[in-house]
């Protein structure tokens, strides 16, 4: 089955076809511009991508490893992947640009903005959501300033909800620089975000 995939960058929006192949595993992803097709289109774009993967898989196929343990170090490294780091290494191995944001925003790993001197991730998988970790993040929201996905105006703190960090015994939790603090409620983690702001003014 071919899927239709869209990614936004910049606030514009580019589509893909996307097949992915269990035995053995290969997926493979074409980009077809940033006007979604109509079905008619779909229809004939789907067939056009089917017969290319089957006349050559091998060079279809997305070789994508190579291409993420870069980004996860340039990530490592700078906390993000900025847009002149994307153009550099579009140019450096003759990828274009286009397909690398198509790999960074397809993974949620990947961070496209630099995030706060103290990233905030607020887990929502179903240990947390069942003790309400919606209501923990909207007091987080108002605490800050700021909704998911942003960073403060002085860049002390960024927020970010996260499918799962591993820690559904201490539900509902957070994690801040790769510290979990379990059990949390909104007395709990205003003290902890007000003993940062703290710390960090020192």
């Amino acid at each position: 089955m071919v899927f239709l995939r869209k990614v936004k960058i910049h606030e514009q929006d580019y589509y893909y076809l996307f097949r992915c192949e269990s035995n053995p595993f290969k997926k493979y992803k074409k980009y077809i511009g940033t006007n979604k097709p109509n079905k008619l289109e779909l229809k004939k774009l789907e067939k056009q991508f089917l017969e290319e993967i089957q006349k050559n898989p091998d060079t279809q196929e997305i070789q994508e490893k190579n291409i993420i343990e870069l980004l996860q170090e340039i990530q490592e490294k700078n906390k993000y992947i900025s847009e002149e780091a994307i153009i550099k290494i579009s140019k450096e191995l003759g990828i274009p640009a286009i397909n690398l944001y198509g790999v960074l925003t397809f993974y949620s790993q990947f961070k496209l903005k630099e995030p706060g001197k103290n990233h905030v991730c607020v887990c929502r998988g179903t240990a947390c959501h069942v003790k309400k970790s919606d209501s923990l993040l909207k007091s987080i929201e108002e605490l800050l300033k700021i909704k998911s996905g942003e960073t403060t105006k002085d860049k002390l703190f960024s927020l970010e909800e996260v499918n799962c960090i591993g820690a559904c015994a201490k539900a509902p939790a957070i994690m801040i620089n790769q510290k979990v603090y379990g059990e949390q409620n909104k007395e709990k983690t205003k003290k902890i975000i007000q003993e940062l702001r703290i710390n960090n003014a020192k």
